[in-house]
């Protein structure tokens, strides 16, 4: 089986916009008829009581948004995928599907050190997912290496990558204890990995990414069917 790397972003990026969508039907607001003041500081509290979930959406969003991007960076980079490669993407998509739960839970209980701790395990798998399968593409060899510029420049970025795995993933598995002494630490934890990934790591030479681009419409043919 030979897949294209296009098709399985394809998948992914579909996979990864019904995510996001899911997460905003969480915030919902009343329906209100009436003028007076009575229904003004309804309003007005209603509003108050969304300013949790508003925070939290708009955080899983950017989780969510920032895992695309080096989704994205990373599949450029790779010449081939095979069915295991597939069953580590469909691991990390599953672990992503599942964010909006602890998004809402956390929404609703922020103060709760249950919903910090689900929130911040969820987290930790969806890094711990990607890690792994950045790492089997780096094992077997399904990177561009036949040329040797394009080489040295994924190998440089593979292992910021790694580096920045392995802190993102620390933070998130200390918030998971962290929750049930501070919520606040785990919330501190939370921003580590976004402000890490904020710049996706990819190549920044835009001729060395243009032949990237050649190579993989040169050489990616879906022959599956």
């Amino acid at each position: 089986m030979n897949i294209s790397t296009n098709r399985v972003e394809a998948f992914s990026d579909g996979v990864i916009s019904i995510i996001i969508t899911i997460m905003v039907f969480d915030i919902k607001f009343s329906h209100v008829i009436s003028k007076d003041n009575f229904t003004q500081l309804v309003v007005t509290k209603q509003l108050i009581n969304l300013v949790p979930k508003l925070i939290t959406y708009v955080f899983s969003f950017l989780v969510v948004g920032i895992m695309w991007l080096n989704h994205h960076h990373l599949y450029l980079l790779l010449q081939r995928v095979d069915e295991k490669l597939l069953w580590l993407n469909l691991n990390l998509l599953f672990w992503l599907s599942l964010i909006p739960f602890p998004t809402s839970m956390l929404g609703g209980n922020p103060f709760l050190p249950q919903s910090t701790a689900i929130y911040g395990g969820v987290l930790f798998m969806a890094t711990f997912s990607f890690s792994i399968m950045r790492a089997y593409a780096m094992r077997h060899d399904m990177m561009h290496k036949d040329d040797k510029l394009i080489q040295r420049e994924i190998a440089k970025l593979n292992k910021r990558a790694r580096v920045k795995n392995f802190l993102g993933m620390g933070a998130y598995l200390l918030s998971i204890p962290m929750a049930f002494v501070s919520i606040y630490i785990s919330f501190a934890c939370f921003t580590v990995m976004p402000i890490l990934f904020f710049i996706p790591d990819g190549i920044e030479d835009e001729e060395l990414v243009e032949r990237i681009i050649d190579k993989n419409h040169s050489g990616g043919e879906d022959l599956s069917a």
